[in-house]
């Protein structure tokens, strides 16, 4: 059973045009067609697919969701890691701070004595080589 043709495409064409291109088109259409049947069974496949995608998607939403708890609880370890190392290091140079001052303080004390010992000493020599030379 050939299809039909509108009228209005027979007149415009004619009746040997539409003859001709009517059986050259349902070939096309039946080498690119596909079965009623197989387009049935593609289309139930896709939606097995579909809901498999679905459920791909929901477990996907849900390991994000995990893996963002993870990484705040994550970075809130390493938070408060960090506050413990930097009271840690803030301690530690206020420990070295005072050794520091008090290493100052006992070099500076050192060297006054040195220096308080050295002019003795100079003011000792110089009255006994003052003695020396006045003393017949």
């Amino acid at each position: 059973m050939s299809p039909q043709v509108p009228e209005a495409v027979r007149q415009a064409w004619g009746d040997e045009l539409v003859a001709e291109i009517v059986p050259w088109l349902e070939q096309i259409v039946q080498e690119k067609a596909i079965p009623r049947d197989e387009y049935h069974h593609m289309l139930s496949r896709l939606e097995i697919l579909e809901h498999d995608v679905a459920d791909i998607k929901a477990d996907v939403r849900e390991l994000r969701g995990e893996i963002g708890d993870l990484r705040g609880e994550m970075n809130e370890r390493f938070d408060r890691m960090s506050q413990r190392f930097e009271a840690r290091l803030e301690r530690m140079s206020q420990h070295f701070e005072a050794r520091l001052d008090q290493t100052s303080e006992r070099i500076l004390v050192q060297t006054r004595w040195l220096i308080g010992t050295i002019a003795l000493f100079g003011t000792i020599l110089t009255i006994l080589m003052a003695i020396a030379q006045f003393t017949p």
